[in-house]
């Protein structure tokens, strides 16, 4: 691979290449990345795109000249369509004040609170999904298991509710499916207004009145509640809805609907991405059998009757091990992208105004320059006394004013679950030593079923 920069001809409006990145936009950007360099410039559809693979590049996007670059107007749309006008779909002054007053909703201080809510979420899961007595063994669909245990979490974190199996079933059903619709609509030349027919519309629909009807329910009763002045004493009161509608600065509050839509990318968005982690996750412990035997010892040394935030930071090896299996399968890895406002230039690469700008995270967490032996599952990476891996080459949840507003509620549930399975289970992949090939639907997910089985050990 080359460290130079390359400016593809793409014949035929580069329709082909369109039609490649849009049927595997993961082994297309390895292409690139492996064909043309660190800097790989294409027109299609009349548009320069340009993929930067360098992590000093990245940083300059995300982070230095964050005020040069926006979000791209159709990808806001199309999430606009699903979630309303949220602190995704925002730009500028808008956004500025929605994610100031959800901030502290997810401060140190609020997750301590959430951690109980969790727990209880991972209990009654486990509880209902995996043997219940040591020596039983069940072989497990693990992407059906991970996105019943986050939503439980998202549920009673976001609305002090606890859902049944039918409830997730269902809510699960609909947001895999506006998640395969918005990746089919993200390669539309055109997003279509609401009243237009087009392919997927009615069950579009029908998925979103299914998850509004859900949220409203939820945001209704609360806003209600709080209006007749029954939350005091309330134990809904510490949760994340609570705090949406409590929060206020010098320009107000949060508008209903504004709680509302917030509420709908919340929860929407805000358990798939941890499944997905979780996912991978259990695949790799489950194919590292002397990794999983290292991890349970340091778990069973320090668990007391519950883990805190202080007892997660002393777990290294467990923290290690989450972050090795974001770098090799980060959740997130179709939002990384911006548009151009102005001509600049980005580590010696011309960007021209409204050019977009991809930033391919698989490829950069891959990249044996920053991270040698990249397809090996390696954790000793991120043990603290590994070497520094360089700024902007390792990035799951993203960097910059948009980093991932969830990105420390992630954390602490998808290690808090990581525990939880490392203390009283035992793993062993189904079908060997070789995970499913992932696939983009918004989160990364295994192309075929995960099974893993599930053996309850005997412990205490």
């Amino acid at each position: 691979m080359s460290n130079n920069h390359s400016v593809v001809k793409t014949p035929y409006l580069g329709l082909p290449l369109l039609k490649e990145i849009q049927s595997d936009p993961l082994a297309a950007a390895s292409r690139f990345h492996h064909q043309y360099g660190d800097v790989a410039e294409f027109d299609i559809l009349f548009r320069r795109i340009v993929y930067f693979f360098g992590p000093d590049a990245i940083r300059k996007i995300l982070v230095d000249h964050h005020d040069d670059f926006e979000r791209e107007a159709r990808l806001l749309r199309i999430f606009e369509s699903i979630h309303g006008k949220n602190v995704l779909t925002t730009e500028g002054a808008d956004w500025e004040r929605q994610r100031r007053l959800l901030a502290p909703a997810f401060s140190p201080k609020r997750m301590s609170g959430y951690m109980a809510l969790m727990q209880a979420a991972i209990d009654n899961c486990v509880g209902e999904e995996l043997p219940a007595n040591p020596g039983q063994r069940a072989s497990i669909d693990v992407d059906a298991f991970t996105t019943r245990i986050t939503m439980d979490v998202i549920l009673r974190t976001l609305f002090s509710h606890a859902n049944s199996r039918e409830e997730a079933n269902q809510v699960s059903l609909a947001i895999r499916a506006l998640s395969s619709q918005s990746m089919r609509e993200f390669y539309w030349a055109l997003v279509p207004p609401d009243w237009l027919p087009y392919p997927g519309r009615a069950a579009k629909l029908k998925h979103l009145q299914t998850l509004r009807r859900l949220v409203a329910a939820h945001v209704d009763d609360r806003v209600q509640r709080r209006a007749d002045s029954r939350t005091q004493n309330d134990p809904a009161a510490a949760d994340v809805l609570d705090m949406m509608l409590a929060a206020r600065d010098g320009d107000g509050r949060l508008s209903t609907q504004e709680v509302l839509d917030n509420c709908m990318l919340l929860f929407s968005a805000g358990f798939d991405t941890s499944a997905s982690a979780l996912t991978w996750w259990i695949g790799l412990m489950a194919t590292h059998p002397a990794v999983m035997a290292e991890l349970r010892s340091e778990v069973d040394s320090a668990y007391t009757n519950h883990l805190d935030l202080a007892g997660i930071a002393r777990l290294p090896l467990l923290n290690a091990t989450i972050k090795e299996a974001m770098r090799m399968y980060p959740p997130s890895t179709a939002l990384f992208t911006r548009v151009a406002k102005r001509d600049l230039v980005i580590e010696g690469t011309a960007v021209r105004k409204r050019t977009l700008v991809a930033v391919p995270i698989w490829q950069m967490h891959r990249n044996e320059r920053y991270f040698p032996n990249p397809e090996s599952f390696a954790p000793e990476r991120f043990l603290p006394d590994a070497p520094a891996i360089p700024r902007g080459a390792f990035m799951p949840f993203g960097a910059g004013p948009r980093f991932c507003l969830g990105q420390q509620f992630a954390s602490v549930e998808i290690a808090l679950v990581a525990a939880h399975v490392v203390r009283h289970f035992e793993l062993d992949l189904e079908s060997g030593d070789e995970l499913p090939q992932p696939f983009v639907d918004l989160a990364l997910k295994p192309k075929t079923p995960m099974k893993v089985r599930f053996l309850r050990r005997n412990c205490k």
